[in-house]
């Protein structure tokens, strides 16, 4: 009796998900099987007709540009290149107004001590690169990784060679007419309370001819600044946002019974007209600022914007701030945008609805580990700003042999919101979904396209999460566990969502199951399609080409 009772629920659980639907607004094409490439790092770009993918594999010293046909659904074209250092570094891909250039960095050894950095430029049409490598930065002296490891902030996008790190930062302005490559020189003094850093910024244009280069002495020690965030606008001038601490505790808060907090925003403003960086201070009234960052505007003010909060717990975010700096570096144009209780409650436990209740009586009810991801300005200069919850846990317990602490990556709801050309908010919309994973970002976390008057926020969910009711806590999805690809669309003009699911990881064609799915691996093609690269074993990769029906008008 047992067994036949185990067999009808089996029967009953496979029936409950062979009705899951997918959605008629998405369709997909999977390409012809090919043999899998095992890279450390993995770039994608396209020209609309092809992709074409830059694949480091730095154990071996080796370099692959492999093309794809996105027509015909297949791989055309694989070229290796083997002709680099033993000890190169790459550093990062940089795109700019239709060039692709390659960036390595090659250390020349303990006798001569030059830190180098080559580029390479990618022929996108023949997937090959263009000529020899050419050196462009010879730096006499060690370099240290650009990065302040108090804050924790990154600025390289790019994965070194074993027991090696980047050195080189690398952005673009807004058109793509200037690149930045800035690093940071091997400070002579190692306490970090007697060190200033000093950084090397040099601006070129577009065919990587340098326009200006000068190196700058931070006002601030080490231990009394963290770099946040940094720019380029489009004439060349750079920008950075920094913490200053008051003091050399290098912490946000000493107490929990100070009111104000331990530090403040600076930005610093460093162009070619002079060798002096121009300081502005960064003032959000009685507000904490826990996440901030620059973006250009269509007409060259530097907007800033961020989430803010109390002060109480100085992850928490009790909503969204935005401000400009005009071209005479002044700050104008300060917005608050609270996140209304409706909000926060929406998806959440009836326990943690009853605090969130309890806390706005008094104001201090927030949102948890918010990080702005994305600013998207529009031709009427409305915005919309993207945030996720995006935060990390460290998990203890006993064993036998004593105690044993794991680590776990958390990518939670999305929160998005639109603002009017005149500073109002027009809507503000939450988007529920539970990520966990164990080794870092890996297939959690969205992509997002803007496309025909729509937003499209695309990642892997749990299927039960599609018609979630608001009073219903979200289905965990665990990373590297199969899942649905999942599609949010949201209303340019009334913030109204629809979401679908695209396709069901563990089944995307008779037989072929996707693995080692990466947000950061999607890449646009055209208006209604997109293109991902995804393992289905047997030694072998194939990609998906998605097709956004429903946005053709």
């Amino acid at each position: 009796m047992k067994k036949i009772i185990t067999i009808v629920l089996l029967l009953a659980v496979t029936f409950t998900f062979a009705q899951v639907t997918l959605s008629p607004d998405y369709d997909y094409k999977v390409s012809e099987p090919y043999k899998v490439v095992d890279a450390r790092s993995k770039e994608y770009f396209s020209n609309g007709k092809s992709v074409l993918s830059l694949k480091v594999k730095p154990k071996k010293n080796q370099i692959l540009l492999q093309k794809y046909d996105v027509q015909n659904m297949k791989e055309i074209g694989k070229k290796y290149y083997n002709d680099l250092p033993k000890n190169f570094v790459y550093e990062g891909l940089v795109e700019a107004q239709g060039k692709y250039y390659f960036f390595y960095s090659s250390w020349t050894g303990r006798k001569t001590k030059h830190e180098r950095l080559f580029v390479r430029e990618i022929d996108f049409k023949s997937g090959t690169f263009k000529g020899e490598a050419k050196k462009i930065i010879d730096h006499d002296g060690k370099l240290a990784e650009f990065f302040d490891t108090n804050s924790g902030m990154s600025f390289f996008g790019g994965y070194g060679n074993i027991g090696l790190v980047p050195k080189f930062d690398f952005l673009v302005s807004d058109d793509g007419s200037k690149i930045l490559i800035q690093y940071r020189k091997k400070p002579t003094v190692r306490k970090d309370t007697k060190s200033w850093d000093i950084i090397a910024v040099n601006v070129y244009d577009m065919d990587l001819n340098k326009i200006w280069s000068k190196t700058y002495t931070m006002p601030y020690t080490e231990r009394r600044m963290n770099f946040i965030d940094n720019l380029i606008d489009n004439d060349g001038n750079t920008f950075m946002l920094t913490k200053i601490f008051h003091d050399d505790s290098n912490k946000d808060k000493k107490k929990r019974k100070d009111k104000k907090a331990n530090y403040h925003i600076e930005l610093f403003e460093l162009n070619n007209t002079t060798d002096k960086i121009k300081t502005s201070k960064i003032n959000l009234d009685d507000n904490f600022i826990n996440g901030i960052s620059m973006y250009q505007s269509t007409n060259k003010e530097i907007l800033c914007a961020g989430f803010y909060n109390k002060g109480k717990i100085l992850s928490n975010s009790d909503g969204l701030f935005t401000y400009k700096i005009n071209q005479n570096g002044e700050l104008t144009d300060k917005k608050y945008y609270e996140i209304p209780l409706e909000i926060l409650n929406q998806y959440e436990r009836k326990k943690v609805k009853k605090k969130n209740k309890k806390k706005n009586k008094k104001g201090k009810a927030e949102a948890y580990s918010l990080e702005l991801k994305n600013v998207i300005y529009h031709d009427d200069n409305s915005l919309t700003l993207i945030g996720e919850k995006d935060y990390i846990e460290s998990h203890t317990y006993f064993t036998k042999n004593g105690t044993r602490t794991t680590i776990s990556y958390h990518y939670d709801d999305i929160l998005i919101s639109k603002i009017s050309a005149d500073g109002a908010l027009t809507w503000m919309k939450k988007i529920p979904k539970r990520q966990i994973g164990r080794k870092g970002k890996g297939g959690m976390s969205y992509s997002y396209f803007n496309a025909n008057g729509n937003h499209y926020l695309i990642y892997l969910d749990n299927v039960k999460n599609i018609e979630l009711p608001f009073d219903k806590k979200p289905a965990i999805h665990s990373d590297g566990k199969g899942g649905y690809l999942t599609a949010v669309k949201i209303d340019d003009q009334t913030g109204a969502i629809e979401k679908g699911s695209i396709l069901d990881f563990k089944r995307i064609k008779r037989k072929i199951k996707a693995y080692q799915f990466n947000t950061d691996r999607i890449v646009k093609i055209k208006e209604n399609e997109f293109f991902v690269e995804v393992y289905k074993k047997k030694k072998e990769d194939v990609f998906l080409k998605i097709e956004m029906k429903k946005i053709i008008q």
